[in-house]
């Protein structure tokens, strides 16, 4: 359920997080990035105390075993986001930030948007760079990943 911490910290969120909404289950928002659209939840947990930004994407058919170990060192590079399965099987690209109910919501806010930008940064910048190396995608992903890829790396240069 959504609490009063979600509802304060939506407004806040509303302009790095373009199109955020407040759904039954907490906050969330579509992003458009290299891996393609995501979305990004913001859920509160009140017993424990927490905040979640998650990000869940289908895992890569036919990975194997090398993807098992590439998520597991991915997990221990990033101190701040990790990589796990939910319920249904699907990657869960999540961080879990404290939320007592004293918490400073401007605070917390900056955190979940710092994050946010971490999760995009493994599925962009780890993830397709995976997929790509081991022929994983359909062929229009491939196609996307590459584009965009070389779309911003024309982007940094222009810069």
């Amino acid at each position: 359920m959504a609490t009063d911490i979600l509802g304060s910290m939506k407004e806040r969120l509303e302009d790095d997080l373009t199109g955020i909404s407040r759904t039954e289950e907490g906050l969330r928002a579509v992003m458009d990035s290299r891996y393609g659209e995501i979305v990004v939840r913001v859920d509160h947990d009140v017993e424990a105390a927490s905040v979640r930004v998650s990000v869940v994407v289908p895992p890569p058919a036919g990975a194997g075993p090398d993807f098992l170990v590439w998520c597991l060192s991915i997990n221990a590079q990033y101190w701040d986001v990790k990589i796990g399965l939910d319920d249904d099987g699907l990657l869960l690209v999540h961080a879990d930030l404290d939320a007592e109910p004293s918490a400073d919501v401007a605070s917390l806010t900056t955190l979940v948007i710092d994050r946010v930008d971490t999760i995009v940064e493994l599925l962009d910048d780890d993830l397709v760079p995976f997929l790509l190396e081991h022929g994983l995608g359909t062929p229009p992903q491939q196609t996307r990943w590459r584009a965009r890829g070389e779309r911003e790396e024309r982007d940094e240069h222009d810069a």
